[in-house]
C-alpha cells in the first residue's frame, strides 16, 4: 500500500488519485494527515503539498485540486525528458511537475468549460485545445506520465508494481442510416431520387432503382460481411487476445429530420437487423443530432423496447457533446458508458488518455457513476490519405495505446462501408482487429 500525505482531501484528490492509483497503477493506496502515522508507515509513501515535510519523496502541489469551481489557468508547456508536461515544479519535488493536477485538468476536459469559440456544429474545436496547440493530441500523455511515475516509485522505493493488462482493440460503427435506399419512407427516397437525377449521378439512379426493384444489394446493407470479416480476424489471433478485440455497433433511432433522414425506427426489418447483430456483437445506441433531454429519454425508451435490454453504451451524433450538458443528461438517464469523446475530424486523444475514466462534474464538484471511453480516431479523419498514409496514423496512435495497455478505439461509420466505394476501410478494420505484438 501507498500512503499519501495530504493536508486536506478534497473531492478532486479522491477523484483523481483514485483513477491514477486504483485503475492505472492498481496500487492500493490510503491518504493521512496524521503527520505521526504517516512518519512511522514503513512501506512506500510521500506527500502532497505546497513544501516537503523533511526529506521524503515529494511531489509539489499547484492547488488546482483545492480549488472550487472553474477559473481560467496559464498554461505552460515544458519537456520532462520526452513528455509534455505543464504546471512546472518550483524545484521543490521528486517529479518536475503536478501530475495530479496535470491529469485532472486534462480528464475532466476543464478547458472545455472555458469561454471558447465552437466549429459549426457547435462543438469544441481541436484546435482549441492545449493538446494540439503542443502537438501532443495523438499522445495519451496521462497514460504516459503515469506510467513513468509509476517507475519513479519503483526506482525510489526499489519495489516491484504489477500491472498485468493487455490492450483491448474496439472497433465502433455508428449506424447513422441503416440503408441508402431500401425501407426508407416516400418522402426521402423520392427526394435522394430527385438529387441524382438533377445531379446527374447515374451510377447512383441506377443502383436505387435496382435495390427497390430487388435486384442488387443495397449499398449499406454489409452487416454479415462485417460479421464474417470479423470471426476471420478472431480465428487469426491467439486464444488470449480474442476477447480484447471487440466490436460494438451503435444504432441510430432518432426521429425523422433534415440530418436524420434514414430508415425509421418502427420499420420491422430495422428492427430484425438490431436484434441479430445483438446476437454477434456489443450493440449501443447513437443519439440522434438533436439530442434534448426529451429526446434521449424516447430514444432510450425505444433501444431497450426493441432489445429488451436495459441501455449501457451511448454514442453522439457528431460526437455533439458539450461539457458538461451532455453529460449531465447520460448522468440522470443511468447511463454507464459513452463513446463519443474524440474528434470527428482529427486523429487524437481528445482527453489525453486511451484508457476509460468517470465522468467528473465540475460545476457540483463530484464524481459520477457515467463511464468515458474516449476515441483515438474517426476514420472521417483520415479517409482521404493514401492507404500508407492511414496505416502510419493508426500505427502510431495504436503504438501509444499497447505501450500503456489501454483501450485502442476507432469509430467507423456504417456509409464508409460501401463495398463499391474506393476505400481503404475494410483493411484498416482487419489491420486493428488483428494487432499483435
Amino acid at each position: 500500500m501507498v500512503l499519501i500525505y495530504i493536508h486536506k482531501l478534497t473531492a478532486r484528490k479522491q477523484y483523481i488519485f483514485r483513477h491514477i492509483f486504483k485503475r492505472l497503477l492498481e496500487v492500493p493506496f490510503q491518504f493521512t494527515s496524521d503527520l505521526s502515522v504517516f512518519i512511522a508507515h514503513e512501506g512506500p509513501k510521500f506527500s502532497y503539498g505546497n513544501k516537503p515535510l523533511g526529506d521524503e519523496f515529494h511531489i509539489w502541489s499547484y492547488g488546482l485540486l483545492d480549488e472550487v469551481g472553474i477559473d481560467d489557468h496559464d498554461i505552460e508547456v515544458y519537456k520532462w525528458e520526452d513528455l509534455p508536461v505543464f504546471f512546472k515544479s518550483p524545484d521543490r519535488g521528486n517529479l518536475p511537475f503536478d501530475i495530479f493536477s496535470a491529469c485532472f485538468y486534462l480528464l475532466t476536459r476543464y478547458e472545455e468549460y472555458l469561454p471558447q469559440v465552437k466549429d459549426d456544429m457547435g462543438r469544441f474545436s481541436a484546435t482549441a485545445s492545449i493538446a494540439a496547440q503542443h502537438h501532443f493530441l495523438e499522445m495519451p500523455v496521462v497514460d504516459l506520465w503515469v506510467q513513468k511515475f509509476g517507475e519513479e516509485l519503483e526506482r525510489y522505493f526499489e519495489i516491484s508494481l504489477s500491472r498485468k493488462r493487455t490492450t483491448n482493440i474496439i472497433a465502433t460503427i455508428e449506424t447513422a442510416t441503416v440503408f441508402e435506399y431500401k425501407h426508407r419512407a416516400v418522402v426521402p427516397s423520392v427526394k435522394i431520387f430527385y438529387q441524382n437525377l438533377r445531379k446527374l449521378r447515374v451510377r447512383k439512379l441506377f443502383r436505387q432503382i435496382g435495390v427497390h426493384l430487388r435486384l442488387t444489394k443495397d449499398p449499406y446493407d454489409v452487416y454479415d460481411i462485417v460479421l464474417r470479416v470479423y470471426k476471420e480476424c478472431l480465428e487469426q489471433l491467439p486464444k488470449s487476445l480474442k476477447y480484447h478485440r471487440r466490436i460494438l455497433y451503435f444504432f441510430h433511432l432518432g426521429d425523422y429530420n433534415y440530418i436524420d433522414d434514414g430508415v425509421s425506427y418502427r420499420s420491422r426489418s430495422y428492427q430484425e437487423l438490431i436484434k441479430h447483430m445483438a446476437d454477434y456483437v456489443e450493440i449501443g445506441l447513437r443519439f440522434s443530432y438533436a439530442n434534448g433531454i426529451d429526446k434521449i429519454d424516447k430514444e432510450a425508451l425505444r433501444f431497450e423496447s426493441i432489445t429488451n435490454r436495459p441501455l449501457s453504451k451511448t454514442m453522439t451524433a457528431f460526437s455533439k457533446i458539450s461539457m458538461p450538458g451532455h453529460y449531465k443528461k447520460l448522468v440522470d438517464m443511468d447511463f454507464i458508458e459513452d463513446y463519443s469523446m474524440g474528434y470527428t475530424n482529427v486523429p487524437g486523444y481528445r482527453a489525453s488518455t486511451s484508457h476509460s475514466f468517470y465522468f467528473y462534474d465540475l460545476d457540483y464538484e463530484v464524481q459520477t457513476p457515467l463511464r468515458v471511453y474516449p476515441y483515438a480516431l474517426h476514420y472521417r479523419s483520415i479517409e482521404h490519405f493514401m492507404l500508407n498514409g492511414q496505416q502510419a496514423i493508426v500505427d502510431k496512435l495504436l503504438r501509444y495505446a499497447d505501450q500503456v495497455t489501454g483501450n485502442f478505439i476507432v469509430v467507423f461509420d456504417n456509409a464508409q462501408l460501401d463495398l463499391k466505394k474506393r476505400s481503404h476501410i475494410y483493411t484498416i478494420l482487419k489491420k486493428i482487429l488483428t494487432y499483435h505484438v
